[in-house]
């Protein structure tokens, strides 16, 4: 009888480690499952504001470069204008004026040509 009963414990013992072993089993694979489907969703909120962010510096690369372009202009016509007054003030020349006559020679040089042609 004491046979019977130590058999029947250890059957129940043994029956007992296999559920708990069964129950650790499943609970590691409901682990995996719900850390698979927290890594998909924060991959997707990732993603999402990764795009965010990528459209947020197409604008700002869009205003940079007009600034910059503005600033590039206005750092030109500074320097032409910086130089023309010291052109002036060097050789009493107006910087206009001796663009119009370069002009008007380039005309005169046409025209004299035109001429020599003729005869």
């Amino acid at each position: 009888m004491i046979d019977k009963t130590v058999v029947k414990a250890a059957k129940n013992v043994v029956e007992s480690g296999e559920g708990v072993a069964r129950n650790i089993w499943l609970a590691g694979l409901g682990l995996y499952s719900r850390t698979l489907e927290e890594a998909q969703q924060l991959n997707e909120k990732t993603s999402g504001a990764f795009d965010e962010l990528v459209e947020r510096g197409k604008e700002v690369e869009t205003q940079a470069k007009e600034s910059i372009s503005h600033n590039a202009e206005k750092a030109t016509d500074e320097v032409e204008a910086g130089m023309n007054d010291l052109f002036y003030r060097l050789s009493g020349v107006d910087r206009e004026k001796l663009e119009r006559m370069d002009e008007k020679i380039d005309k005169l040089t046409l025209a004299v040509e035109k001429l020599a042609a003729v005869e």
